[in-house]
């Protein structure tokens, strides 16, 4: 059945290639603060397969050694919240981006966090919230584009290229079972989500400019997760119509901070 579910995805990207279009793609790992030995696996994943990673480091607590641990791999920091520290109150879901707290304070820690990762990774730092649990009130979105970020990540279909001043690029696969065994999704659902995204893309069921986003998380990969990246990138690397995207680019040229301002 992987078999099965793997040439569907050939199938598609050839269907993209008759279509004379590229299939874009783009890959977001979350919740990175320190060296680890997780972390050491994927950025070689990244630098030995060349396929760009989106890395969504958490200000608070982040390492100075975590810029070294990125070594040359073509990897580019993202803003993940400030603490990923859940703010909301129960019954509600996990949320550190809400309208829980007085806006000034989540301004002030927004405010605190971009400008430690931009100390931090210099040009490797670009400015895009990823929101943790990839959950962000109305308000606290309004913000962004007066705090000086031009793009924000979460994840699902977006319904709109760019929202409240800022670029708008979603991720829609995630390899976590988060509310099952918190184990490798399985290749089947996998290959279903990003085959799916990709194919009502063409169709034009879904917003055709966003890049299909690929969504991992390191810190909880087991043996599933790592070997379907890599069986991912190995399959897709020789296609002609796929275009694995760095992040500045998935989010429109110009929006690579420049460390000197």
């Amino acid at each position: 059945m992987n078999g099965e579910a793997w040439q569907t995805l050939e199938s598609e990207l050839d269907a993209w290639q008759a279509a004379g279009r590229a299939a874009t793609l783009w890959w977001r790992d979350d919740d990175a603060r320190t060296p680890t030995p997780a972390l050491d696996r994927l950025v070689a994943l990244s630098g030995g397969t060349g396929v760009p990673l989106g890395l969504a480091v958490i200000p608070e607590g982040c390492s100075d050694s975590l810029s070294g641990a990125l070594g040359v791999a073509p990897v580019t920091v993202l803003q993940h919240g400030y603490a990923h520290a859940n703010h909301a109150t129960p019954p509600a879901k996990k949320c550190e981006l809400g309208g829980d707290r007085p806006l000034d304070s989540v301004r002030g820690e927004l405010e605190a966090g971009r400008d430690r990762l931009a100390r931090t990774f210099g040009q490797g730092f670009l400015p895009v919230l990823v929101p943790p649990w990839n959950r962000i009130s109305e308000s606290v979105r309004n913000l962004l584009g007066n705090l000086g970020y031009q793009g924000l990540s979460t994840f699902g279909p977006r319904p709109d290229a760019r929202a409240a001043g800022v670029a708008l690029v979603n991720t829609h696969v995630d390899l976590i079972e988060w509310r099952g065994s918190r184990g490798f999704v399985g290749t089947e659902s996998a290959l279903a989500a990003l085959t799916g995204h990709l194919e009502a893309r063409r169709r034009g069921e879904a917003d055709p400019g966003e890049p299909t986003g690929v969504l991992s998380h390191h810190l909880d990969h087991d043996g599933g997760c790592w070997e379907f990246l890599e069986s991912l990138f190995s399959s897709t690397a020789s296609h002609p119509a796929v275009r694995w995207l760095e992040p500045a680019a998935a989010f429109g040229e110009g929006v690579r901070q420049d460390a000197a301002q």
